[in-house]
């Protein structure tokens, strides 16, 4: 059954022989809307169109996996990828993964951090390692819709979640960590209802802003009189400023002019900074280093999002931030989210565990790291209306406590009747 938020932009199937197994890989476009407008430095979006893959398996086993990637509107040098190029993606992978089926060549089992699991899920593992289009800039986010679905099908053929396979902890034992809710950049109206939605999950709220002054000065002040309404308040608030200053000058004058004065409930301020900062003059980023000193003074810490990618983006940036933003689209899957998260730590950087936009799934794909951060923001799914939302499952939003982690097999979440069959 097809739904009038999602379409199938690829369907490829493949036969392992050698182990009975009949496997469908489909590429479905997921049309999520906001519940507001979702406006930020950069753009403005009432609708967003992610990619979600499904990996169907019938003979052995009779499973399905499930990975989803956020695409937000193309950024220079941060947001590379659309969905046709999810589905050029797809397209190259399949055809690679026929020719990898058909060589029956060694493979690699080390690549794949739980083990014990049938040959075929290393086959796909190999595949994606080795696909002729990881040369493409949009590849990261493109391998992580696959690696997830990758991810949550091997959880269920182990009967695992995701969450103790790879955190190595007990299922009786999962952290329960507090999760911020965004309000990007809205006139008054649009701004409350957008804030007493988000009050109904949770007390920590993250507020973005932009290098316009006075909206930013009426926000907090919105925000703070709002919050001063609820009883033993005890949550905490951060800003994304997403990049907009290109001036330290600028930024410093938003700092000591509006955000110091509730330093008391601001825990951190987000990419205040260009996205090529590393890049830029030495000069220039001891500017950016004096703007994280005067925030540390007052107990604020920076944090980088958009200026890290990859492992490779960590070291750089790490003496002008106390934290980094890991999202799995950016870093190219799980994989490379685990490598990403071990380096922060080796460089003492608090670790920050974010999303893109997503429906219920990607959330749950980035909950897995829940155990490594200190905080997070996988509100993805409060900010898009239920009716686009294909799925159910998962971890619970507590307002006094924060994220409850349920300990279901893989990823842990399951589609809705009427969106679609598989």
């Amino acid at each position: 059954m097809e739904n009038k938020y999602n379409s199938e932009l690829n369907k490829s199937v493949f036969e392992f022989s050698n182990e009975k197994i009949k496997l469908t890989l489909i590429h479905r476009k997921l049309e999520l809307h906001f519940r507001t407008s979702f406006n930020t430095s950069h753009s403005n979006s009432t609708i967003r169109n992610n990619s979600l893959i499904i990996i169907k398996i019938e003979g052995k086993y009779n499973l399905y996996g499930l990975g989803e990637s956020g695409l937000p509107p193309k950024k220079k040098d941060c947001y590379l990828a659309d969905i046709n190029d999810i589905k050029n993606y797809i397209d190259s992978y399949s055809l690679h993964l026929k020719n990898v089926i058909e060589k029956n060549e060694e493979i690699n089992e080390e690549n794949f951090p739980i083990k014990n699991l049938p040959k075929f899920i290393y086959i796909l593992i190999h595949a994606l390692d080795t696909c002729p289009s990881n040369n493409k800039e949009y590849y990261n986010c493109a391998k992580n819709c696959i690696e997830g679905a990758i991810f949550d099908l091997s959880g269920k053929i182990k009967q695992k979640s995701l969450i103790s396979l790879i955190n190595n902890i007990k299922e009786d034992n999962f952290p329960i960590k507090k999760a911020f809710y965004t309000i990007s950049i809205l006139e008054k109206d649009e701004f409350l209802k957008s804030l007493n939605f988000g009050l109904k999950y949770t007390q920590y709220i993250k507020l973005k802003l932009n290098k316009d002054l006075n909206h930013s000065k009426s926000s907090l002040e919105l925000l703070n009189n709002e919050i001063s309404k609820i009883p033993n308040y005890k949550g905490k608030w951060s800003i994304d400023l997403n990049s907009d200053f290109s001036s330290v000058e600028d930024c410093i004058n938003l700092i000591k002019n509006v955000i110091l004065k509730y330093k008391e409930k601001i825990y951190m301020i987000e990419q205040p900074f260009p996205i090529n900062i590393t890049k830029q003059s030495k000069e220039e980023i001891e500017k950016w280093i004096k703007v994280k000193e005067l925030c540390e003074e007052n107990n604020i810490l920076i944090f980088a999002d958009e200026s890290i990618s990859t492992i490779n983006t960590i070291e750089p940036i790490s003496k002008i931030v106390s934290g980094i933003n890991i999202k799995l689209e950016k870093c190219g899957g799980i994989r490379n989210a685990i490598d990403c998260i071990k380096k922060g730590k080796e460089l003492n950087l608090i670790i920050w565990i974010g999303c893109m936009v997503g429906s219920t799934l990607l959330m749950n794909m980035a909950s897995c790291f829940l155990p490594s951060c200190v905080y997070s923001d996988l509100d993805g799914q409060l900010l898009i209306d239920d009716i686009s939302n294909p799925f159910y499952g998962g971890f619970i939003w507590d307002f006094h406590k924060g994220i409850i982690l349920k300990n279901d097999y893989g990823i842990g979440v399951n589609i809705k009747d009427g969106f679609f069959e598989i």
